[in-house]
């Protein structure tokens, strides 16, 4: 998968994902899951109007988890599609009220992360008990479902 830097900047918002680290490296790795690949294939074709953050932790997870080659098209893919933050500019408060319901503190933090953010969607493949979080400003959804949501 090849990723080029779009002709076009940014549109109007429609939607604002942050992808976890998972689907990066199922997308990339060398165990692939296709509706992952599918995802990020989707993203990139569709930069200008689906916005994607990520966080620095993320970032290092990613990196622990693939070839030097693929974590530079990974690399390639978020210097060109997404906007990139700092762990320590998220609130402390609202990673503390995340823990405080439950959630480890690494699950805190991406869920204070996507919360901070004002995302709509945390894509996802191993984070599905957060979905059993009451009253969250987010969706959570898989790579399959959120190509299916992208596609409405």
């Amino acid at each position: 998968m090849k990723f080029v830097k779009p002709e076009k900047n940014f549109g109007e918002k429609n939607l604002q994902l942050v992808i976890d680290s998972n689907e990066y490296i199922f997308a990339l790795g060398v165990v692939r899951y296709p509706n992952c690949e599918k995802l990020l294939a989707k993203v990139a074709e569709s930069m200008e109007v689906i916005p994607i953050r990520i966080t620095r932790l993320i970032i290092e997870e990613v990196r622990s988890n693939l070839t030097a080659e693929a974590f530079k098209e990974f690399i390639l893919f978020i210097n060109t599609a997404t906007i990139i933050d700092n762990d320590f500019d998220i609130p402390f408060e609202l990673g503390a009220r995340y823990e405080a319901r439950g959630l480890k503190s690494a699950d805190a933090l991406i869920a204070a992360y996507v919360e901070w953010t004002g995302a709509d969607v945390l894509v996802t493949e191993n984070r599905h008990f957060l979905s059993r979080q009451a009253n969250l400003p987010f969706k959570i959804l898989t790579a399959g479902q959120c190509i299916k949501f992208l596609n409405k």
